[in-house]
């Protein structure tokens, strides 16, 4: 487990994602939020609240960009990770830390695994 301390400062939002209706519009999770909130602009959105990182879904869904002054701490759990957020919300994302299974499935020219 990996505790995380940065200050939070205004930051409130936990994480955007691709709205699967619209692929240009965006959808963003505030923190203390149960239901995300649409926006129009997904590029837009990830530049205005940058830095954000990059994680992928476990299912296959199209990723997100997470704002990490909002993780808690980080939780490894075999392939994946636990992102625990300032409001106790939790997101399962893709570990790349062991990436064997996925580089046997998917061979790539860029990537070499450790």
């Amino acid at each position: 487990m990996a505790n995380i301390s940065v200050p939070i400062g205004n930051q409130r939002l936990r994480f955007v994602a691709r709205d699967p209706e619209d692929p240009r519009g965006a959808l963003l999770y505030w923190l203390g939020a149960t239901e995300p909130v649409q926006a129009a602009n997904f590029f837009e959105l990830t530049q205005r609240f940058s830095p954000l990182i990059q994680v992928v879904f476990p299912d296959e869904r199209p990723g997100a960009f997470v704002n990490l002054r909002a993780v808690r701490r980080v939780l490894r759990q075999g392939s994946l990770d636990c992102l625990y957020f300032l409001d106790d919300s939790r997101l399962d994302v893709w570990s790349g830390a062991n990436c064997t299974d996925l580089c046997n499935l998917h061979l790539s020219r860029r990537h070499v695994c450790r």
